[in-house]
């Protein structure tokens, strides 16, 4: 069970006992900084039983409400070597279960689970209508996200067993089929957005992440109109964040059909099939993306922009969406 292995009152202990420990720990540094690194000593304390935390097993795993831990490390700054404890994104593996079917476990930050389970539905062409959604629960104790729909035929999961290992972290399963017939290619006509209201919004996206200033362990994704930031995910995992946000706009009946995607993390071909399977017309990602996903933009009708960071941005596809004229 993917939860702390003790109670309140034992994870509270072990917090004092892991103070102490790290007040000792820098006893020891202090004496250290002519050693050779890694110091034997710190060694022999600090990863003795393989790590640091095997003392105190209610730390090592993550509650499914906390998306963030702390942990103890060893900090270096120059010769300075330090016992700290640091925050840390949580990670937590949640089981999907379709019409009482298990579908896909999915490692996340453990937030907003309904709209990731949601979002990633929607993105893998299982879920069009929120009238099909007959039933959800989210099981905090087993971890699990079990969901009811309609219409889904009786041997549905044999649909879904071809799986590609994509190239997200921690190697995500999509079963999305990628030959995406060109009369889906979206069509909405531009501009919608100057390339300063693109500045302007990846001013405000780069900073809302409070998770991510605290941790700098999770990747972000935005629905905007274009004039100002609408909905806000983050997760440990790219993909995740984006499902997350479809997830969310789904839910609260908010239509992406002409609105802009921003993601943090790097475009691969499945965060653009995500994209153009629910209809959003512009993609933007402070990151690269891959020869793939440029031509599955091209091929969707996707206008995708990279790189965008300060000043500078590179336009891969349908240009035509953005206003341009004040730069001819």
């Amino acid at each position: 069970m993917p939860r702390c292995a003790g109670s309140d009152s034992t994870a509270e202990g072990d917090f004092k006992k892991l103070k102490a420990y790290l007040l000792r720990l820098n006893r020891i540094t202090k004496n250290c900084f002519q050693c050779s690194f890694p110091c034997p000593r710190l060694q022999a304390r600090f990863f003795s039983s393989h790590h640091a935390l095997a003392a105190f097993p209610s730390l090592c795993y993550s509650s499914l409400v906390e998306t963030k831990r702390e942990t103890p490390v060893l900090k270096v700054s120059g010769n300075t070597i330090e016992g700290v404890l640091d925050e840390v994104a949580s990670e937590l593996p949640i089981r999907l279960v379709l019409n009482n079917e298990p579908l896909v476990t999915l490692l996340c930050t453990p937030a907003e689970l309904q709209e990731l389970s949601v979002g990633f539905l929607l993105s893998e062409g299982l879920l069009q209508d929120k009238a099909a959604i007959k039933n959800i629960e989210i099981d905090e104790r087993e971890a699990v996200v079990r969901i009811d729909l309609a219409d889904l035929p009786p041997d549905f999961p044999k649909l879904f067993e071809t799986r590609t290992i994509s190239s997200g972290c921690g190697k995500g399963v999509t079963f999305t089929n990628y030959r995406i017939p060109m009369e889906k290619r979206i069509d909405v006509k531009g501009p919608f957005m100057s390339l300063d209201d693109i500045r302007r919004l990846l001013g405000s996206f780069r900073t809302i992440s409070k998770l991510y200033l605290e941790t700098g362990g999770v990747h972000s994704a935005a629905i905007s109109d274009g004039k100002e930031i609408l909905l806000f995910s983050e997760d440990i995992g790219r993909h995740n964040a984006v499902d997350k946000l479809i997830g969310k706009a789904f839910l609260q009946s908010i239509s992406v059909k002409d609105k802009i995607l921003f993601t943090s993390g790097r475009v691969t071909s499945e965060i653009v099939t995500k994209a153009g399977r629910n209809r959003f017309p512009i993609l933007i990602s402070r990151a690269a993306p891959s020869c793939m996903a440029i031509s599955y933009a091209e091929d969707m009708g996707i206008t995708l922009v990279g790189f965008a960071r300060g000043d500078r941005m590179n336009i891969y596809s349908w240009p035509s969406r953005l206003q341009l004229d004040s730069f001819n």
